[in-house]
């Protein structure tokens, strides 16, 4: 029973990995076509520059996609957090059904620095928005502009809010919209993570994050042995992860992405994900693993691994995979037996 538990996570892990995988396609397939400015780029250049962290949202292409329609639970999304949910009350904004497109950027916390910055397009009601904060919050004037101030569940903390257009909101850490303000630039030298978003055009969800480095003392667990040093090694080249998605007809292409800060350290993590995605392989004709699902999330887990895709370009790997709505499929027969 442990043996087959075991390798059921293993499987579940590899499944996991290839779900997070291969709207990257997208971007070599459309590397081909002519240039075209991304949808996405309007939003990310009225962010400020230096972001570790960018992540963007094209909710209005996911929720057209024919993989979100064929979903079975079509019922809403349900958020928990009683804030969001007093705030929807109170204005009638819904990000399942307002919100189209939103950008994030995220710095690393240090002291008196902003901490993140968002940027919304949708449909807002203005006035409602106006009349919630004065009751739950308040409003500020800042550069010209009615801000207004939300106050978070960290002790003493505050989020700022300010309308940019009619369907644009800029939501920015900390009691001050200056930091929606400062450098906005895009050249790659000076703004990595904006160079590594570009490669996402048509993407119509995508995440790009800077791994912080990783303190070389690992204590006294497992990483202390020689097989976690050199798990840790491997893991500490890693210097961006990427993960984009693009509804293609029927199909979700998701992508993941390491790019690691040399080539060895790149060949060697995808040997370990084969290695992984084999593990996960042994583990589906695992008898017991066999006998506790139905055969259609049987099946539905070896299309995923039999289609993943692991591969090497110099400092990168990228596990690659394409999801059908036969995979809820699944889902609905389990809730019947």
């Amino acid at each position: 029973m442990r043996t087959g538990t075991r390798k059921l996570r293993i499987s579940a892990a590899v499944v996991l990995c290839a779900a997070i995988a291969a709207a990257l396609i997208a971007a070599n397939s459309l590397a081909g076509r002519a240039a075209q400015p991304s949808a996405a780029a309007d939003l990310l250049d009225a962010l400020p520059a230096g972001a570790s962290t960018l992540v963007y949202l094209d909710l209005a292409a996911i929720r057209a996609s024919s993989f979100y329609q064929h979903r079975p639970d079509k019922g809403p999304i349900a958020v928990p957090n009683q804030d969001y949910q007093g705030f929807v009350r109170s204005t009638g904004f819904d990000f399942e059904k307002d919100l189209d497109r939103a950008v994030i950027g995220l710095w690393p916390a240090e002291p008196n620095s902003r901490k993140s910055v968002a940027i919304a397009e949708g449909r807002f009601d203005r006035e409602k928005i106006r009349s919630y904060a004065e009751t739950q919050g308040r409003i500020d004037h800042q550069r010209g502009r009615d801000v207004f101030l939300f106050p978070t569940s960290a002790p003493g903390g505050w989020n700022s809010a300010v309308f940019l257009d009619e369907h644009r909101l800029a939501l920015v850490s900390g009691q001050s919209i200056d930091p929606l303000f400062e450098t906005h630039s895009a050249g790659a030298a000076s703004n990595p993570v904006r160079e590594r978003a570009a490669r996402f055009d048509g993407a119509a969800a995508f995440a790009v994050s800077q791994i912080p480095a990783i303190p070389d003392d690992p204590g006294n667990g497992p990483l202390a042995s020689p097989a976690g040093a050199q798990l840790l090694t491997l893991v500490r080249s890693i210097r961006w992860v990427t993960f984009a998605l693009r509804p293609e007809g029927d199909t979700w292409r998701i992508a993941l992405e390491g790019e690691c800060d040399n080539g060895e350290s790149a060949h060697e993590l995808q040997s370990a994900l084969e290695l992984l995605r084999a593990f996960g392989r042994m583990g589906l004709q695992d008898p017991k693993t066999r006998g506790s699902m139905s055969p259609e999330e049987l099946a539905s887990l070896q299309s995923v691994l039999n289609s993943a895709e692991v591969t090497q370009t110099d400092q990168r790997v990228r596990v690659l995979v394409e999801l059908t709505p036969d995979i809820f499929k699944s889902g609905d027969n389990g809730k019947q037996h």
